[in-house]
């Protein structure tokens, strides 16, 4: 089959790329970055390389697949980051019903049925675009919060010895490993045995902030490593330090803390706890979290 993948060289797609490759399909990858193209090439896919928020190339990329692969880049310095949601979730939906494209694997997230109620009222839901097209076959794939998303506290744990969120350390959150995603996409492709709308959750363990913490600090060589709350301003503060636009940081992040906060992801969680597929144990990826800090040292 000949299959585009959004996402360009990200933790799932480069990962999912493989995969797809290596079980004999013609992949497409489509980066904003022309310097991605030749790792692409390496990879044995084609590079699309263009702005996903350019109807006409979007199209383009689309025509003459047999199925893509969907993502929303985390384009978290865009001032209007709500914006350049909305755009490249018309751009997708249109150009999928613009060239005949009959399934389609959409990376959305645990969080997305929530999407449009406090506190995640301005959290926008690419599900909601492509369930509008009535011929489409999609498969809505519901991560977690991502394993390696937890790289972005090393600069934090190294120098102030602490890891932390603006939600307390008895929280539960369920998590994701990208492995575990790209495996359920590949997985989809293979077999394209879904028909008309459907959802599976992609949640690989479930741990709260002290056992985090216990388990990166124990790996990396600082047992004391502590989970602490932020406040919500604080936690907006040094995300905009990082670069974060505040319509992201807050909408994107703050806010979907708020939710975790207050139990509405493990609520909904616990509804679709029998839906659930994901091996790769948080403790697992605590190896891997190892490498990277040390890398990074």
């Amino acid at each position: 089959m000949k299959i585009t993948i959004t996402g360009s060289l990200g933790n799932i797609s480069a990962s999912l790329t493989k995969k797809l490759v290596a079980a004999g399909h013609q992949v497409n990858v489509i980066s904003s970055n022309a310097n991605k193209a030749e790792d692409i090439r390496k990879l044995q896919a084609i590079p699309l390389i263009g702005s996903i928020e350019d109807y006409d190339f979007v199209k383009q990329s689309f025509q003459g697949s047999d199925a893509v692969y969907l993502m929303i880049p985390p384009n978290f310095s865009a001032p209007d980051y709500k914006g350049f949601t909305i755009t490249v979730g018309k751009n997708y939906a249109r150009a999928i019903q613009e060239s005949g494209i009959s399934y389609v694997v959409n990376l959305s997230s645990s969080g997305s049925p929530l999407a449009g109620q406090p506190p995640l009222v301005n959290y926008q839901n690419l599900e909601t675009f492509l369930d509008e097209l009535p011929t489409l076959n999609v498969l809505h794939l519901r991560p977690g919060g991502f394993y390696s998303n937890f790289y972005g506290s090393i600069g934090l744990i190294r120098h102030q010895g602490i890891i932390g969120n603006n939600f307390g350390d008895n929280v539960e959150m369920v998590l994701s490993h990208p492995e575990d995603i790209a495996d359920a996409a590949a997985e989809a492709f293979s077999t394209l045995s879904f028909s008309g709308k459907n959802v599976k959750y992609i949640i690989s363990d479930t741990k709260n902030g002290r056992q985090i913490a216990h388990v990166l600090g124990a790996a990396i060589g600082k047992p004391d490593l502590t989970w602490v709350q932020f406040t919500d301003e604080q936690l907006l503060q040094g995300l905009l330090q990082n670069g974060f636009s505040k319509e992201a940081a807050q909408h994107y992040i703050v806010d979907m803390g708020i939710a975790i906060r207050e139990g509405l992801l493990a609520t909904h969680y616990a509804q679709h706890a029998k839906e659930v597929s994901g091996s790769r144990s948080f403790t697992a990826f605590a190896e891997d979290f190892v490498r990277v800090y040390q890398q990074q040292g």
